[in-house]
């Protein structure tokens, strides 16, 4: 069988009821590649590329997206996932939307989603930066190790390159990323890319890396993408550990557009897994 393309994963059926259908498959995957695909769940990114598409497409919604809110509730499994979006509250100006996803009774994800338009008001912006050059950076594959089925999907040059377990001194990360198709970054394929590599911490602790899975997810975007922003698909992040105790993890992240103006925020709240004895 012919594996999926981002786009292809990204599409969304109606199914008759009102709801929208994606076609989750092992392609897309959290699970290393040394496993099948089958023992993990669809990557995060591409569950929030979906919540954001939802909406938009079963509400016709026109406005720009400025945030969606993320609850993964359990891992979905590698079959249809059915996407129900409502509008709460809405005008010209912003949509209130809410977004469930499941597989019958089965509720893997919950979403809120909110768009709004441009309008007059303060402007205190984000501040531009200078990127590391794009073309200073190698390209830089993770073996099949540990990298997930879903990096298929991704080219990745981090700065400086990979320096897990412990080889990195400070509390960030910092990676140019793309999608392999090279489309033009869009909202969709900025909020896949934003959850497109490993967490911060597995860089800054020995092995082996604890494992954790995402419980909230949260994007804020600075407006519409522009479409010059990344007209390659090359589009520069920076990945922040926040803290990490307890059992969870909070890390943050920031997107740029390749002259270095600020795309998006966002952050994530993850709990690790307890290992298990040998």
């Amino acid at each position: 069988m012919t594996e999926q393309t981002l786009d292809q994963a990204l599409t969304l059926t109606n199914d008759g009821e009102g709801g929208l259908v994606a076609d989750l498959t092992t392609g897309f995957s959290n699970a290393p590649r040394s496993w099948p695909g089958e023992k993990g769940a669809p990557f995060g990114g591409l569950m929030s590329a979906l919540a954001v598409r939802a909406p938009r497409q079963a509400l016709e919604i026109a406005q720009p997206l400025r945030t969606v809110s993320i609850q993964f509730l359990i891992g979905a499994r590698f079959e249809p996932l059915t996407l129900n979006s409502e509008k709460l509250r809405g005008g010209r100006s912003a949509v209130y939307t809410s977004v469930r996803a499941g597989q019958g009774d089965r509720l893997a994800m919950s979403a809120q989603v909110t768009f709004g338009s441009a309008g007059d008001g303060p402007e205190v912006r984000a501040a531009a930066i200078v990127p590391p050059p794009l073309e200073d950076q190698q390209l830089t594959p993770m073996g099949d190790g540990f990298a997930p089925h879903f990096l298929r999907h991704v080219e990745h040059r981090f700065v400086g390159g990979i320096q897990l377990f412990g080889k990195n001194s400070t509390d960030r990360m910092r990676v140019w990323m793309r999608t392999v198709d090279g489309r033009p970054l869009d909202e969709a394929r900025l909020a896949f890319l934003l959850d497109a590599t490993f967490p911060v911490y597995w860089t800054m602790l020995p092995p082996p890396p604890a494992v954790s899975a995402t419980a909230d997810l949260r994007y804020d975007f600075f407006g519409p993408v522009p479409e010059d922003a990344a007209p390659d698909g090359w589009t520069y992040f920076e990945f922040v550990s926040r803290d990490s105790h307890a059992g969870w993890t909070v890390e943050d992240a920031t997107a740029w557009a390749q002259d270095g103006r600020p795309l998006a925020v966002g952050r994530q709240l993850r709990k690790v897994m307890a290992s298990r004895a040998a």
